[in-house]
Parts: structure tokens; C-alpha cells; sequence
């Protein structure tokens, strides 16, 4: 039999489809198959290794109406529920995929002023890590994965990366004014983020304090803002495009 858990997403498509393409309409099974394109190398990946940092990353990157992204997001969660029916995966990350209803190409970055609020908050574990991502560029979930054997303070760097090609195990230089933030918050332990029991933060539970931070200040922002304000930083202060790319792991042009 199959080893149905290291099933990549676009196999798990194609068994569902199987599964279902006779009840479906020409129309239905059309626009499946479109969304199955548009899966780009995510189809390549074992769906285990998906998560909910990474759907988000892949629907942000896609230029489509709202309408059309909705119809993206439910093929992915059709395939995410028939994988968690076959027991090879547990969580349908799928869910917690945002669509912007307003087309924002841009996305809003942080302000000045927003940033210096988050420095004034420091002493708050939220704050501090917020700034860790506004100064690397890194997304949520690799910051979760960040482990005191992949960060190298003395040289000031750090490596991870989600398994997207571009992305994994990049080197992430440690911005001099972060320092002694990521210094202190790793401290001895072996996760960087950590719940107060000291184990490592879940994805949900970092969205959640997340949100709990921004409705406090009263601001409107996505995680995935933190990355878009890295960019534009690190454009500020002109560093070229290509290093741009390398160092927050895009791929690709753009």
C-alpha cells in the first residue's frame, strides 16, 4: 500500500479529485484543476509539512480578485479536510487563510511612529517579538522554529527558513538594534518563542497575542505586514533588491 503520509499536496488532490469528480460539474472540476496550477511548488511538498504561514505566504503572492482567491482557498480546504478524513494530517491550516476583500497590493508596513511604540513596549514578549520580525523579515512560523542551535549570536545571524526553496535554511543577519532583544529573549532556553511553561509557541497561540497587541495600540495590521516593512526598510536604506530577496527568503522576481 501507498505511504499515504509523505503524500505531497498535489497527490492528495489528485486522489480527492478522484474521489469526487463524479459528482461534481465540468465548471466545478474546471476551476479545481485551475486552483490545483496555482498550487506552484507548494504541489511538490508532503502536506504535512504545510502550514498555515506558508498558505498565507502562497495566497498573498497570488494576483487575483478576491473572489477568484476565495474559490483558491476552498479547493485547498477541500483537499486539507479529505487529507485529515485519510488521517495524514491533523489540522486544516487551510482555514486561517486571510483574503484582503480590498485589493491591497502593498499591504500596510508599520510607521515610524508604530515602530518606536513597539520599542517604548519592549519589556512586553509580544512587542519584542514583533520587533524581531519587523527587523529580520521573517515570518511567524520560522520564527517559531528558531532553536539556540540555529542561532549564532556571536556572529550575529541566525538560520531558518520555511521549505520553500528560496526560503530554507537562509542566513538572517541580527540587526545591531535587535541584538539584545533576541540575546535576552532566547536567554538559556532552547526556543526563542516560548509559552510561559517554556515550551515552544503554537502558531495560533502567536496569532492570538498578535491580534490582542494590534487592538490594543487600536492598529490594523496582519503578521504578514511585519515582512512587508522589513523590505521596505531594508530598501530605505539601500541595500539592493537581490540581497533583499536572499535575506527574507523570496523567490523569483517581485
Amino acid at each position: 500500500s501507498v505511504d499515504m503520509r509523505n503524500l505531497t499536496l498535489g497527490e492528495v488532490y489528485d486522489k480527492w479529485m478522484s474521489r469526487n469528480e463524479h459528482k461534481l460539474s465540468k465548471n466545478a472540476i474546471n476551476a479545481h484543476n485551475m486552483a490545483k496550477m496555482r498550487f506552484g511548488n507548494m504541489a511538490k511538498v508532503p502536506i504535512w509539512k504545510i502550514k498555515a504561514d506558508q498558505l498565507q505566504d502562497w495566497m498573498d503572492s497570488i494576483d487575483l480578485k478576491p473572489s477568484s482567491k476565495i474559490r483558491l482557498k476552498s479547493t485547498m480546504n477541500q483537499v486539507f479536510n479529505y487529507a485529515i478524513k485519510n488521517d495524514i494530517i491533523t489540522t486544516n491550516y487551510s482555514q486561517y487563510i486571510e483574503i484582503d476583500e480590498k485589493i491591497e497590493k502593498t499591504g500596510k508596513i508599520f510607521t515610524d511612529e508604530e515602530i518606536q511604540t513597539l520599542w517604548d513596549n519592549v519589556h512586553e514578549p509580544t512587542c519584542r517579538w514583533i520587533l524581531i520580525l519587523i527587523y529580520t523579515g521573517m515570518r511567524i512560523g520560522e520564527l517559531l522554529q528558531m532553536t539556540s542551535s540555529t542561532m549564532f549570536l556571536s556572529s550575529n545571524y541566525m538560520v531558518g527558513g520555511l521549505k520553500t526553496e528560496a526560503g530554507k535554511d537562509r542566513v538572517i543577519p541580527i540587526h545591531d538594534e535587535i541584538m539584545p532583544l533576541v540575546t535576552e529573549q532566547l536567554g538559556r532556553a532552547k526556543f526563542l518563542m516560548r509559552n510561559t511553561k517554556g515550551n515552544k509557541l503554537t502558531y495560533q497561540t502567536a496569532l492570538r497575542h498578535f491580534d490582542s497587541t494590534m487592538e490594543k495600540f487600536g492598529w490594523e495590521h496582519k503578521p504578514h505586514d511585519t515582512r512587508k516593512t522589513a523590505v521596505s526598510l531594508m530598501h530605505k536604506a539601500g541595500i539592493p533588491i537581490e540581497t533583499i530577496r536572499i535575506i527574507v527568503g523570496h523567490s523569483g522576481k517581485g
